[in-house]
């Protein structure tokens, strides 16, 4: 059971509890899929969703890259030096298990999670790549709406990798470097007159 807890503890990013962050992780996610999915369906030419010009492909193909950024991300979040990153988060704080978040804890488990669910994601699609002759010959007894609820999947998965890095963009970009108002107290400054 330890061992599992090590291995999936970017995941517990999903247990992070934010108002705002729900939509970044399922609605707007699922929005894009469905919608997409639907697309899809209904082109004109059908578009290849596995082999070598394929949607899984091109989806791979991105999360090559990505996968190393998301690494080198999260390394930055955890030494970056900058006042404010240990301090709670403003507003109402994003919470893990009851407890309120710092900066630097958020974007930790944020970054730790795009990583684990990119490599993830680059696994099954290579593995679906790899099996796509036998993946072809089960696809064809199944219904057509079936094949499109795991094409959905897919997607939501792929968009829901997209929300959470344009999230962490946004605090990389404007948050974190956001400076807070601090209260000057003016008695405390003036210099006491000489005796």
């Amino acid at each position: 059971m330890i061992v599992l807890d090590k291995l999936f503890k970017p995941l517990e990013y999903i247990q992070i509890s934010h108002s705002e962050k729900r939509w970044f992780d399922w609605v707007v996610p699922l929005f894009f899929a469905i919608i997409m999915a639907l697309i899809i369906r209904y082109l004109p030419k059908p578009i290849a969703l596995i082999g070598k010009d394929g949607m899984i492909s091109l989806v791979n193909g991105m999360l090559q890259i990505l996968s190393g950024f998301y690494i080198a991300s999260m390394a930055a979040v955890a030494t970056f030096q900058r006042e404010g990153m240990d301090d709670k988060m403003h507003g109402k704080a994003a919470t893990l298990n009851g407890k309120s978040l710092t900066r630097r804890n958020f974007l930790t488990y944020l970054f730790g999670y795009l990583a684990f669910m990119s490599i993830f994601l680059y696994f099954a699609g290579g593995f679906i790549q790899l099996a796509s002759s036998s993946v072809t010959i089960w696809a064809t007894g199944i219904p057509l709406i079936i094949k499109y609820i795991f094409v959905a999947i897919y997607l939501f998965f792929v968009f829901n990798i997209l929300c959470t890095t344009i999230l962490g963009m946004h605090f990389m970009i404007d948050k974190i470097h956001r400076s807070e108002p601090t209260l000057i107290n003016k008695n405390a400054t003036k210099k006491s007159p000489p005796q």
